[in-house]
């Protein structure tokens, strides 16, 4: 805990507040699916589902007052933010997040759920089309090769995660598209930070834990596939062991949470690979009820409900407190010597 201010500096929340902070949103959103599906399972009232979905959806709307405010006072940072070619991916955790919420809200208002995951296909499309002409038209550097590169791509593959429930025409359709382009992109682009991974120099610390980004992909791989075709055949096993062997080999990166002082805002992006991780273990339990899968998909969700609180705390300490951490750079062990 003494070094937890260190390399803090004095800045007001709108400054410092980073496009990244919508991970929290995505998080939330998928802890409140896995919560649905534990309640169902485990018999119990969806009262907690229901309050971590509401949270989520309050969170979504005072994050968006406040970027937009920063947008208009701070124009030079949003602009710095959305030039640099890694922190552009980060971007698309707000349209990520509005392709989730309807998922929260479909019980409730399901035309106001359609209209917007439409809105969130849209954007989700044009955004993903602008972030690959962007990376296409300029040669980028291998180290800038980072997992949050798989950000914008992975976007398409959480549009059959609500859309899959939808059932007005075309819905169908569209789950079927953005499945598919974002399954074979999501292979490339995890060749190429794979071999950044591999070939260059290791990341920076306290810019590791972003590695349980990797999980996700194929978690949703996973819940989006079911969702279309309603099976669990093998190639949903096949999707759901990948995860579960890439969750072992980088999972151990959440524990740098807590040493990689000082706390990075940025880190509410492992909260949603987590939370991705869950709905899909108690989703692949319910066809697969024995004692190993059910105990693997309740320990899931208890560590990552306990991640997203720690990570909602040191949030809230660092906001009441006024002191921000300067933001991860995503630069490897050599840049930073540099």
């Amino acid at each position: 805990m003494k070094n937890k201010n260190k390399g803090a500096y004095k800045a007001s929340f709108l400054e410092f507040m980073p496009v990244s902070l919508f991970g929290g949103v995505m998080g939330l959103s998928a802890l409140c699916f896995a919560w649905r599906l534990a309640c169902r399972a485990w018999h119990i009232n969806r009262l907690i589902a229901e309050v971590i979905g509401c949270a989520a959806i309050i969170a979504f709307v005072m994050l968006v007052i406040a970027y937009a405010v920063k947008w208009v006072l701070y124009p030079a940072s949003v602009k710095s933010e959305f030039n640099d070619p890694v922190s552009i991916s980060f971007f698309s955790t707000i349209i990520i997040s509005i392709l989730l919420m309807p998922g929260i809200l479909l019980p409730y208002a399901p035309v106001i759920a359609a209209a917007l995951w439409l809105s969130g296909v849209l954007l989700m499309f044009l955004f993903a089309w602008f972030v690959l002409r962007k990376w296409m038209r300029k040669p980028q550097s291998p180290e800038s090769a980072m997992p949050v590169w798989v950000l914008p791509v992975t976007g398409t593959l959480n549009v059959p995660i609500v859309g899959s429930s939808l059932h007005f025409t075309g819905a169908h359709e569209l789950c079927l598209m953005f499945f598919g382009f974002g399954i074979i992109f999501i292979i490339i682009l995890m060749a190429i930070i794979f071999s950044r991974l591999f070939f260059q120099a290791p990341m920076a610390t306290n810019a590791q834990p972003s590695l349980i980004i990797l999980v996700a992909p194929f978690a949703l791989a996973f819940n989006g596939y079911k969702g279309i075709t309603g099976v669990q055949d093998m190639m949903a096993s096949t999707f759901f062991y990948f995860f579960i062997f890439l969750l072992i080999i980088l999972g151990s990166k959440i524990f740098l949470l807590p040493k990689s002082c000082p706390f990075q805002v940025s880190w509410w992006s492992v909260s949603f690979p987590l939370a991705a991780v869950s709905v899909a273990c108690l989703s692949y339990a319910q066809m697969q009820p024995d004692i190993v899968h059910r105990m693997a998909a309740a320990l899931l969700l208890f560590v990552t409900t306990f991640v997203i609180l720690y990570l909602l705390v040191q949030t809230v300490y660092i906001i009441w407190s006024g002191r921000y951490p300067k933001p991860v750079e995503f630069k490897s062990v050599h840049s930073v010597a540099a």
